[in-house]
């Protein structure tokens, strides 16, 4: 292929493949913050969800699963969430509404359903081609917004647990029910461990909770969670002048 013929097939290519500024991969709430952003400086762009909008806040959930921070934490650029009680811990179907909503308030240019299969830089143009399982687009800037957790962390002994012993990850559990009778052994003491140890005590199970190097912050006051004892700390602090730089004789 002589050179005329190269920059041909060249100029086809990126008649086919469809120019969007700016591609954001990932429709959670770090990509809708991030449409937010682009939208208030009016650049173009386009967010790709390979499910649906909080697809993982909708399908990695457990049935009781609770938002681990309390209702008046919960806020994205522009939009806090509504509550009557700002100390109560919202249920996973209100997280998954307030993603939602905020969807819809920001007017996101979301397509649902799009799964990027690749990402490769393009040495000639310095843009990014983004092959889906539909289309091709190419793009001056990606971000990346799919969050830090995509597979699941099991143990290499798991391979080593007799077969007949049911196994199940975080993200697969969904309630009781689905676990043979007898009792449970939950790793892991994270916040994911400890609500699903929780749930299945509620539910007349023999729980025990494996805990490793993971530590937890001790709540100096009863009634508050870590992030309100924090709160309430640091005003405390900040009204009788703890931890101010103290002045040398």
């Amino acid at each position: 292929m002589d050179l005329w013929e190269s920059e041909t097939a060249h100029l086809k290519e990126i008649a086919m493949n469809e120019q969007i500024d700016t591609v954001i991969i990932g429709g959670g709430h770090a990509g809708l913050t991030m449409s937010y952003s682009l939208s208030a400086l009016g650049r173009e762009h386009v967010i790709l969800e390979r499910g649906r909008v909080g697809e993982r806040w909708r399908s990695e959930r457990w049935d009781s699963f609770c938002f681990q921070f309390p209702n008046w934490t919960i806020e994205a650029p522009g939009f806090k969430y509504q509550s009557d009680d700002p100390d109560a811990f919202a249920p996973g179907r209100e997280i998954v509404r307030f993603i939602q909503d905020y969807a819809t308030f920001i007017n996101a240019p979301t397509r649902c359903g799009v799964e990027v299969t690749s990402l490769e830089r393009r040495s000639d143009a310095g843009r990014y081609l983004l092959t889906t399982n539909n289309a091709t687009i190419e793009a001056a800037n990606v971000v990346i917004a799919t969050g830090p957790y995509q597979r699941a962390v099991i143990p290499a002994m798991s391979s080593d647990v007799p077969k007949n012993i049911f196994q199940v990850h975080s993200s697969a559990y969904r309630n009781s029910n689905q676990l043979p009778p007898g009792a449970v052994l939950v790793v892991g003491s994270g916040a994911s461990g400890c609500q699903i140890a929780d749930d299945l005590h509620q539910s007349g199970r023999k729980v025990y909770l494996s805990v490793g190097r993971h530590s937890r912050e001790k709540i100096p006051r009863p009634g508050l969670c870590l992030l309100g004892s924090r709160a309430q700390t640091d005003r405390t602090d900040r009204r009788y002048g703890a931890g101010a730089p103290q002045k040398r004789s």
